[in-house]
């Protein structure tokens, strides 16, 4: 005896299945970043579509750590190092505030995440390490999808934002040849296969850890209760080798 199991009911319940499956999947965390680092490097190429030297999705590895760089921009004017927040809602935050908040639903929903100009640093710390120098870096924060409520004075804005950040007059610093070796510098070390995906977040929550403990996260040096200006802060003991600081918040 043959059973005819097909019909237009059952078509319409996988077809549904598939479509939660794939609304889910692309709802997921991991996934909107993704998008929006897509998001970014699609409108890097329309801004710079003859410019070669365009870095995405950089997993690096030096000193016994790694660094997650969405987007690094090699010109004639300088380094842009990009970090993409494919966040929604209010944000709100400090440039050397250890922490940002996220806010959704009209407020009743808060959110805190780690500074990303401050992650953005250690990126630009690994990536100076590595090209041997140092005053070429720009640093872009990126959230294509959030309005942003705090005004900082480091580089942080929308997608139309970072276009005009990339075009901006300045002067060059670099020649051709300059550039070309740069870009090798770091292309020998993207994708390192000595690290995977799920050791780079390990090496992130040691990070943080180290952090907490006042454990400088670049030369794994004492970090010291210091006076300044506009407050106390914790400041690297190998000062001036390693000048990372952390809020005394």
């Amino acid at each position: 005896m043959i059973y005819k199991f097909y019909s237009p009911m059952n078509s319409i319940i996988v077809i549904s299945i598939l479509l939660a499956c794939i609304i889910i999947f692309l709802k997921s965390p991991k996934m909107k970043g993704r998008i929006g680092e897509f998001r970014v490097s699609f409108n890097i190429g329309k801004e710079i579509p003859n410019e070669k030297y365009i870095i995405n999705d950089l997993l690096l590895f030096h000193e016994g750590k790694s660094y997650q760089i969405d987007h690094v921009v090699i010109k004639q004017t300088g380094i842009f190092v990009i970090e993409t927040k494919n966040y929604s809602g209010f944000i709100y935050g400090k440039d050397k505030m250890r922490y940002w908040t996220q806010v959704l639903n009209y407020g009743k929903n808060k959110y805190r995440f780690y500074n990303p100009i401050l992650q953005n640093k250690n990126h630009i710390y690994a990536l100076s390490k590595i090209i041997g120098k140092k005053d070429c870096f720009i640093s872009i924060i990126v959230f294509p999808k959030a309005q942003i409520m705090t005004h900082f004075s480091e580089k942080v804005g929308s997608i139309s934002d970072m276009k005009k950040w990339l075009e901006q007059k300045r002067d060059n610093i670099f020649d051709s040849s300059e550039i070309n070796e740069i870009y090798k510098k770091i292309i020998i070390h993207k994708n390192n296969p000595k690290i995977t995906s799920q050791e780079h977040i390990k090496n992130i929550h040691k990070l943080q850890q180290n952090i907490k403990e006042n454990i400088c996260p670049r030369c794994n040096n004492k970090l010291i209760l210091k006076e300044g200006k506009y407050g106390d802060f914790y400041g690297c003991s190998s000062y001036p080798n390693c000048k990372f600081i952390k809020n005394n918040n």
